[in-house]
């Protein structure tokens, strides 16, 4: 069977005081995250830090600590932005507080 060229994914979280790995880029595949939306659900503001883990788990912040206010969202990733992934590369994310930071990511994984 014949691998798919390019193909979307919709990866969600409900983020934790954990870091925690939520996607790792397939073998021979790189991926494109085209959004990565983070909603605080809570009654109270929120932080979230996202951040980009190379091949070598070296990790560089995307978004750190950042605060959202109540009803709102941070799109980490927008509109015009774009975050690629190569073979093996991950992103790790975590909030301040249990239960209040909902993630939702688009992403299209492409054949190398």
């Amino acid at each position: 069977m014949a691998t798919a060229l390019n193909v979307f994914r919709t990866v969600t979280a409900d983020l934790t005081t954990l870091p925690t790995k939520l996607y790792t880029a397939p073998r021979a595949k790189t991926s494109i995250f085209l959004s990565i939306q983070a909603t605080n659900v809570s009654n109270e503001i929120a932080t979230v830090s996202f951040f980009h883990n190379s091949v070598a788990n070296v990790q560089t912040a995307v978004a750190k600590d950042f605060r959202i206010p109540v009803g709102d969202a941070l799109a980490i990733i927008g509109p015009g932005s774009k975050l690629v992934l190569e073979s093996g590369q991950s992103v790790v994310a975590s909030a301040g507080a249990n239960n209040k930071v909902q993630l939702v990511m688009g992403v299209l994984e492409s054949a190398n």
